[in-house]
């Protein structure tokens, strides 16, 4: 599955947001064929009347949890307009690398593009920017408010709970295989969290616009000092092999028992809600983070 994912995210460029000067100002029926733009309705007290890949929302963001009404609208890339039209949505959310299939879209109802990740590598900012523009089209300005300020917050008491301790750089990542990862870095939505609550960010090779490097586990062998987060899904022979200490794995310092941690699913392309779902996830691990804790 990831590796579909992969090639999904890679073949799409960043392109200029669709107009939406036809969206309703107090839009109440909403389908979505984004992840993050669905968990952002759900965080506002919007449930989506439908979401494309709602079964990949379950295993890669999880939270906020996707109600068992939502429709299955079908691909992201390529959701069925025919499912769509039945809805009789008031607006349909969409992001920029979407938008050669918006004018299909518009024919249905009016397409409200977003863009969280973007060529000048803010998604934090990007994200409560978002926030703000759904809270106006729903006629939730005080809960998009209160998103913004909880989600400031948490990652606020993440950096408290830090303090002037001394801390070691940390290294977030998706397992492809055991032998690739996504590594996250400078323009990722964990990196913008991260270095808002004081922590270096272990990986300083570049990356893509998303936010991640398409990384070769023995590329890691210079890392050292680094507390690891390895986050959910994790495939299940990367997981037998962690245990077991099998093969290129067990080589590595990041691996070693003690100086890594396994996070649930949360959505490295989300919005705020994710960057708080992370913040959180951080704040139950500071231990790992102080330099010398490592086994």
């Amino acid at each position: 599955m990831i590796a579909r994912l992969l090639a999904f995210l890679l073949a799409l460029l960043p392109v200029p947001p669709a107009a939406d000067e036809a969206v309703p100002t107090h839009a109440e029926r909403v389908a979505t064929i984004d992840w993050g733009t669905a968990e952002t309705l759900l965080a506002l007290g919007v449930t989506p009347l439908g979401l494309a890949e709602s079964a990949g929302y379950r295993d890669w963001v999880g939270s906020p949890a996707l109600p068992a009404n939502v429709a299955e609208i079908g691909l992201r890339a390529t959701p069925s307009l025919e499912y769509l039209a039945a809805l009789k949505p008031d607006m349909i959310l969409s992001t920029p690398q979407f938008t050669a299939i918006e004018p299909v879209l518009g024919k249905i109802a009016p397409v409200l593009s977003l863009a969280t990740y973007t060529n000048d590598l803010e998604p934090y900012r990007h994200a409560q920017e978002n926030t703000m523009r759904l809270g106006s089209v729903l006629g939730r300005e005080q809960a998009a408010a209160d998103l913004i300020a909880a989600t400031n917050g948490k990652i606020a008491t993440l950096k408290d709970a830090i303090g002037t301790a001394q801390t070691r750089p940390v290294l977030v990542l998706y397992f492809q295989d055991d032998r690739h990862a996504w590594v996250f870095c400078r323009g990722s939505l964990f990196d913008d969290v991260l270095k808002r609550a004081g922590i270096t960010n272990a990986w300083t090779g570049g990356g893509n616009f998303w936010g991640f490097a398409n990384a070769g586990i023995d590329q890691l062998l210079t890392v050292r000092d680094a507390a690891l987060l390895v986050i959910e899904p994790v495939p299940p022979a990367v997981r037998a092999k962690l245990a077991a200490r099998d093969g290129l794995l067990s080589q590595l310092p990041v691996f070693a028992p003690g100086n890594y941690a396994i996070l649930p699913n949360v959505w490295g392309f989300g919005g705020l809600p994710s960057a708080g779902r992370f913040a959180d996830l951080l704040l139950k691990h500071t231990r790992l983070f102080e330099r010398g804790h490592a086994s």
